[in-house]
C-alpha cells in the first residue's frame, strides 16, 4: 500500500482496502491460471521434443515389384530416404518374397550397428532385386547370378546417378551372402561401381576368371567364412564354377558365429561393416 494511505482510517478506508484486496486476489488468481496453462503447454512441447529426439529408426520403406516371371522383387530400406551412404544386402539361395520379415530384420540390424559410424545420411537396403535359385542344387546354374549381377549393376548405377528426390550416393557397400556373393562378384566383373564388396559365406568370388573381380583396385574386396560353415565344401570343389575361395584372395573378416546363416547377426561382422561405412571414399573411384 502507498505510504500516504498507511495512516488513513475509518469506514471509507476499510472499504477501499477490502475492494483492492479483492482486485489483487482476482488478478493473482488469473495470473496463476495463465501460468498453469503455459506450464502445461511447455511440458507438452518438452515431451514431444524428447519423443522426437529419442524416436527409433524410421520404419523401413518397402517397395515391392511383383514381376511374376522372375518370382518378384523386394527392396526394404532402413534409414534415410535420401542417403549419402548405402549398404546393399544381397541374399542367396531360397530367398523369396516370403522372407520379408527376415530381410527387414537384417537391414535393421546392420543399420543399428553402422548408423553411429558416419555423419552422412545412411540407408541399409535388403535387395532382393533378382530371383535366386529355390534350392541348393539350383545354385549350380549361374544364369540367375548373371541376371542378378546385371540388375545389381543397374541398381548401383541408379544410386550413383541420383534422382529428383535423392542426391547421388557417395559411398556404396555391397554385401553378398552365399549365392548373393556370387551375384556381387559377377557384378564386379561387369564393372559395378561399388566402393566395397563383402562376401559372406560365398562359394567363390563369382567366377573362375578373377581378373575383373580380385584384380579391381578401385574396389575393396572383403570376405568372411564362419567356423563350421558347410560352404567350405563347395569352396574346395566348386572352383571351376564359382572361382577361388574368397577368404583366400580377399581381406578376411573375423567371425564369431558358426554355420552358414548367422553372418548378419555376428558382432564382429557388424563391427567391420560399421568400419567400412566410416572409411572415406576411395579417390580412385570411377566416375563413369
Amino acid at each position: 500500500m502507498p505510504p500516504a494511505l498507511e495512516h488513513w482510517h475509518g469506514p471509507d478506508a476499510g472499504a477501499f482496502r477490502a475492494h483492492h484486496r479483492t482486485d489483487v486476489a482476482a488478478v493473482a488468481r488469473r495470473a496463476a491460471e495463465t501460468l498453469d496453462g503455459l506450464a502445461v503447454q511447455l511440458v507438452g512441447h518438452a515431451r514431444a521434443q524428447r519423443s522426437t529426439s529419442a524416436s527409433p529408426v524410421p520404419p523401413p520403406v518397402v517397395v515391392t515389384d511383383r514381376a511374376i516371371d522372375r518370382g518378384g522383387r523386394l527392396r526394404i530400406r532402413v534409414g534415410s530416404p535420401a542417403p549419402r551412404v548405402v549398404v546393399l544386402l544381397v541374399p542367396g539361395v531360397g530367398t523369396d518374397l516370403g522372407d520379408e520379415h527376415r530381410l527387414r530384420a537384417d537391414a535393421q540390424r546392420v543399420f543399428s550397428a553402422a548408423e553411429s559410424a558416419t555423419s552422412a545420411d545412411l540407408a541399409v537396403v535388403s535387395w532382393l532385386g533378382y530371383d535366386p535359385p529355390d534350392v541348393l542344387p539350383g545354385a549350380l546354374d549361374l544364369r540367375p547370378a548373371d541376371e542378378g549381377a546385371a540388375l545389381l549393376c543397374a541398381e548401383v548405377a541408379h544410386l550413383r546417378h541420383g534422382s529428383v528426390s535423392a542426391p547421388p550416393v557417395e559411398q556404396v557397400i555391397v554385401v553378398g551372402h552365399s549365392y548373393g556373393g556370387v551375384v556381387a562378384g559377377r557384378a564386379l566383373a561387369l564393372g559395378m561401381r561399388a566402393d566395397s564388396v563383402v562376401l559372406l559365406g560365398a562359394p567363390g568370388v563369382g567366377s573362375p576368371v578373377t581378373e575383373r573381380i580380385v584384380g579391381r583396385r578401385d574396389v575393396r574386396l572383403l570376405a568372411a567364412r564362419a567356423e563350421d560353415d558347410p560352404i567350405e565344401l563347395v569352396n574346395r570343389f566348386g572352383g571351376a564354377i564359382y572361382g577361388p575361395d574368397p577368404v583366400d584372395v580377399a581381406e578376411r573378416i573375423p567371425t564369431s558365429t558358426q554355420g552358414h546363416g548367422g553372418y548378419l547377426s555376428d558382432p564382429l561382422v557388424l563391427r567391420r561393416l560399421a568400419d567400412l561405412v566410416a572409411e572415406p571414399v576411395r579417390s580412385t573411384q570411377r566416375t563413369g
